[in-house]
This record gives structure tokens, C-alpha cells and sequence, in this order.
């Protein structure tokens, strides 16, 4: 599952879903932490986030479960996926990291599964990130609706382009940068723009080529830019 763990690595997943879910999150529920790694410190993080909601953090690796029972005694973490089914009342599951080491197939089953526990309206979120953090890259799928928005963010530390996303794409988009596909286009839309609105201060370029975009086209969301997010809706 998540091999490198790190405090904050998750951050802007647990940003999105108190900023963006609230309706779902008013009413207290399950969260699910799927394949939390070497440590359960960012499963620790996303109860902290969440303190009005029970929050199960799930990890194959034995070895690594207890070491994370030992570390976090407080938390409730169980040991592979079929514990996800034992689960009711959950609002959100979080995948995260997790697909780099499965197949794009694995990873559609697990999403499809997920999305089938999860109370109507429910969340799951999907997707990767770099190793500090600093940009990642989601789709949020709700239970109910046919295609997820890819939720987009980053805080300017690795410097910016559009392009920059390229590399933490969730599993299902990863290999779907060429010219033709919907996230091509999306990105090479962007740095076009990009280019007009660049600025010295990467987290500047971001937000303005952000707008500048949504400007042009009625399929971006960036109602939390603000806050470093861009929501996007394929055709």
C-alpha cells in the first residue's frame, strides 16, 4: 500500500474535504483511510481534520499494522481491504498513494467498490501526490454520479506549470497525457495561459492562469483557489 508516509503528505486531501464536503461531513459518519503505509501518522492527521467523524484507517501489511497500533494507540486501524466492507455509515473513503502500485484495472475495481459502501451522496477520493506534498492531483468521485471531478492543487513550493500535475495524476489518467485526451488538452489549454500570466511568485502564476482558464471555459471549478484547489469535470 503507501510505502512513504510523511506529517502534512495528505494535507490538501483533508483540506479539500472540509472545504468542499461540508453538507456530507455536517452529519457525523465514518471515514475511511485506505492503505495508510509505514505509518498511520497521516490517517492521525485526517481524524484531526475530522474530529466529529470515526475515522478507520486500513493497511494490508501486518508487520506495519501493529507498528501503527503501537504508534497510535487512539486510532482505529485494521488490518486489508475486506475490513472496508465491515464498515457502515461511511461518507468518505480515501485512497491515496495507493495505486502507483496497482493496476489501472485494480485501481477502477477498488474505486467502484468503495463508491458501493458509501452512503448516498458519499465521497471517494482518489489519487496521488509528490513526496513532500507540496502538489497533488485527485479525482473525487461521489456515489450517484457517472464521471468524478480531478481536483487539482498545489502551494507554489515546487515552483509552477500546468505540467507539473503530469507526474501525480491519479492511476487512471496517468498514461492519458497525449495529444487527443481530454487532460492534454486541459493542460496544454493551461499553459497556454500560463504564459500570459506567469509572474516571478510561483503560487501567483497559479491562481492567475487558474482564473484566467475558468474564464475561458465552464468546466472548471475554482471556488477554492483560495485555498490552492481547481476541480475539473471531464466531457
Amino acid at each position: 500500500m503507501r510505502a512513504r508516509t510523511r506529517p502534512g503528505r495528505l494535507a490538501a486531501f483533508d483540506r479539500w474535504l472540509s472545504r468542499s464536503e461540508q453538507p456530507l461531513l455536517a452529519q457525523p459518519g465514518v471515514v475511511v483511510d485506505v492503505g495508510f503505509g509505514v505509518s498511520a501518522v497521516t490517517t492521525a492527521e485526517l481524524a484531526a481534520a475530522l474530529p466529529a467523524h470515526h475515522v478507520v484507517g486500513l493497511e494490508a501489511d501486518v508487520a506495519r499494522l501493529e507498528a501503527a497500533r503501537r504508534e497510535f494507540p487512539s486510532l482505529d486501524l485494521r488490518q486489508g481491504l475486506d475490513a472496508l466492507r465491515e464498515v457502515r455509515n461511511v461518507r468518505v473513503v480515501r485512497i491515496a498513494n495507493v495505486g502507483r502500485a496497482l493496476t489501472k484495472d485494480d485501481v477502477g475495481a477498488l474505486v467502484r467498490e468503495a463508491l458501493a459502501l458509501v452512503v448516498p451522496g458519499g465521497v471517494v477520493l482518489e489519487g496521488t501526490t509528490d513526496v513532500e506534498g507540496h502538489v497533488s492531483a485527485f479525482h473525487a468521485w461521489r456515489h450517484g454520479e457517472a464521471t468524478p471531478r480531478l481536483v487539482l492543487h498545489t502551494d507554489g513550493a515546487r515552483g509552477f506549470s500546468p505540467w507539473l500535475f503530469r507526474d501525480v495524476l491519479p492511476r487512471a489518467l496517468r498514461r492519458d497525457v497525449r495529444p487527443g485526451t481530454p487532460v492534454h488538452g486541459l493542460l496544454s489549454a493551461w499553459a497556454e495561459v500560463w504564459e500570459l500570466n506567469r509572474t516571478a511568485a510561483p503560487a501567483e502564476s497559479y491562481v492567475r492562469s487558474a482564473e484566467a482558464l475558468a474564464r475561458q471555459r465552464d468546466d472548471l471549478d475554482v471556488r477554492h483557489l483560495a485555498e490552492g484547489f481547481v476541480a475539473w469535470r471531464s466531457a
